[in-house]
C-alpha cells in the first residue's frame, strides 16, 4: 500500500507508469512528473477506469474515500463512470439564481414602472448577483441568503433590503412551483434576524413662521443661482411633487387649456398617472417660463445642456447654498410641510394623499376619477397657493 513518503519519492520515467494502492486504487506518474489518481473496476464483465483527480490536490486519504464511494455505487449495481457523466450533465443543466431571476422578472416586468424596475434590478446587480448570481438555485440555502441580506443590513439600507428580500422570495417560490427546488430559503428569515434601524423622516418645517422664513429664503436664490433652478426651487412648494418629478417635468405634461400637469404612470413612483392641478399663480409662472423658450422638451432644462433636465440633486444643492442644513430641511420636506398644513387647514385627508401621489393604483379608483372629487382637489391646490402667497405677503407683519 502507498503512503505519502512513497508517493513523494516516485520518480518520473520516459513513459507513464502506475503504482497500486489497494482495492483498485492506483496512482499514475507521467513523464512530466504529474501524479494522477485512478480507480480500476469491472462492471458488467468489462474492465473500466475513472480519474479521481491529481495529487497532491487530492490527498491519499481523499483518494481512498473517493474509491470507497465508487465501490459503494458498484455494490448498488451502478456504473461509476456513467454516474459521473450524469452528474456532470446535471451540473451543466443547473439554473443559476441570476437565470432564475431573469426568467421571473421577464414575466412580471409589467407590474412596475420602468424607473422602479430599473432601480430594483440595479440593486440586485450591486448587492445580490456578485455573491449568489452564478450559484445554482438548488444550492442556495437559508444561511446563504441570510448572510447576503445581512451584508445589506450592515450598510443600513433597510428599505432596499426589504424589497430585495421580497423579490428574491418570489423568485424562489417560482422555482418551487416549477420543480427546480423544494422550498423557499427566505421563507423563515424575518425582521428578527436584522438590526432595528431608526426610521428616517425628511426634515421639514410646519409652523407658519418657519414656512414664511423658508419661502423668503428661497426667493433669495433668484439672485444667486441659475434661472431654471431658482424657478424650480420656488415652484416646488406649490406643486406637491417629489424633487425628481419636478426636475424632469416636460412641456408635454403641462396642459395650459385644462390647467393641469398630467404625468405618465412610468414617471411616477406609485406607478399610476398623476394629475397636478395648476393654481392661477403656478399657471402664470409656467407661461412665463414657456415664453422664454429655454427648451422645447423640459420645463426646467439644464443650464449646460437644454436637451437634458436639471437634476433633483441640483435642487438639494441649492437648498444647501442658501445656508439651510439638511438637519433642518430637505427638498422632500416640501411634501411633508404641505401634508401637515393642509390637514390642519381641514382638507379631506384622501384628497391630500392623492395629491401627494401616495395612493396605490388599486385603491379608491372611483374616487380618484370622480369629477366632483377632482374639482375639490383643484380647489384645494388653489387655496394652497393662496396660503403660501399670503404667508410671504405678510412678511412685514
Amino acid at each position: 500500500m502507498l503512503n505519502n513518503t512513497k508517493i513523494k519519492n516516485l520518480k518520473t520515467k520516459d513513459f507513464e507508469y502506475g503504482v497500486a494502492d489497494s482495492n483498485g486504487l492506483s496512482i499514475r506518474i507521467t513523464p512530466k512528473g504529474a501524479k494522477k489518481w485512478r480507480f480500476r473496476y469491472r462492471y458488467d464483465g468489462k474492465a473500466s477506469m475513472i480519474s479521481l483527480g491529481k495529487y497532491p490536490a487530492v490527498s491519499l486519504a481523499q483518494a481512498r474515500v473517493l474509491r470507497d464511494e465508487n465501490q459503494a455505487l458498484l455494490s448498488q449495481g451502478i456504473n461509476p463512470s456513467a454516474y459521473k457523466k450524469q452528474l456532470k450533465i446535471k451540473q451543466q443543466q443547473k439554473i443559476t439564481f441570476r437565470e432564475a431571476f431573469d426568467r421571473w422578472f421577464n414575466r412580471h416586468e409589467s407590474e412596475w414602472t420602468k424607473r422602479t424596475a430599473q432601480k430594483q434590478v440595479a440593486t440586485f446587480e450591486k448587492h445580490i448577483f456578485p455573491y449568489i448570481g452564478n450559484t445554482p438555485i438548488e444550492d442556495i440555502k437559508t444561511p446563504d441568503m441570510l448572510h447576503v441580506l445581512r451584508q445589506m443590513d450592515d450598510k443600513g439600507i433597510s428599505i432596499a433590503l426589504k424589497k430585495v428580500k421580497g423579490w428574491s422570495s418570489r423568485v424562489f417560490k417560482d422555482c418551487v412551483v416549477t420543480g427546480l427546488i423544494e422550498y423557499d430559503p427566505i421563507a423563515n428569515i424575518t425582521n428578527e434576524h436584522f438590526k432595528k434601524h431608526k426610521t428616517k423622516h425628511h426634515a421639514t418645517v410646519t409652523t407658519e413662521d418657519d414656512i414664511k422664513e423658508l419661502l423668503l429664503t428661497l426667493e433669495n436664490y433668484k439672485g444667486r443661482g441659475t434661472y431654471q433652478i431658482a424657478e424650480a426651487l420656488n415652484l416646488t412648494p406649490y406643486l406637491l411633487l417629489r424633487p425628481g418629478e419636478v426636475s424632469k417635468l416636460t412641456w408635454k405634461e403641462v396642459n395650459f387649456k385644462e390647467k393641469l400637469i398630467r404625468i405618465k404612470a412610468e414617471n411616477m413612483k406609485m406607478g399610476r398617472e398623476h394629475l397636478v392641478f395648476l393654481s392661477k399663480q403656478v399657471l402664470s409662472k409656467l407661461k412665463e417660463i414657456k415664453s422664454l423658450s429655454l427648451s422645447d422638451t423640459y420645463v426646467f432644462p439644464s443650464p449646460k445642456k437644454s436637451s437634458s433636465p436639471i437634476s433633483a440633486e441640483s435642487l438639494r444643492a441649492a437648498i444647501r447654498r442658501l445656508g439651510i442644513p439638511k438637519e433642518k430641511f430637505t427638498t422632500h420636506g416640501f411634501r411633508s410641510m404641505a401634508s401637515t398644513r393642509l390637514n390642519e387647514m381641514g382638507f379631506n385627508s384622501d384628497w391630500i394623499e392623492m395629491q401627494l401621489a401616495h395612493v396605490e393604483a388599486n385603491k379608491t379608483r372611483d374616487a380618484y376619477n370622480n369629477a366632483e372629487y377632482l374639482e375639490k382637489r383643484r380647489d384645494m391646490m388653489q387655496q394652497w397657493s393662496d396660503y403660501l402667497d399670503n404667508i410671504k405677503g405678510n412678511s412685514n407683519g
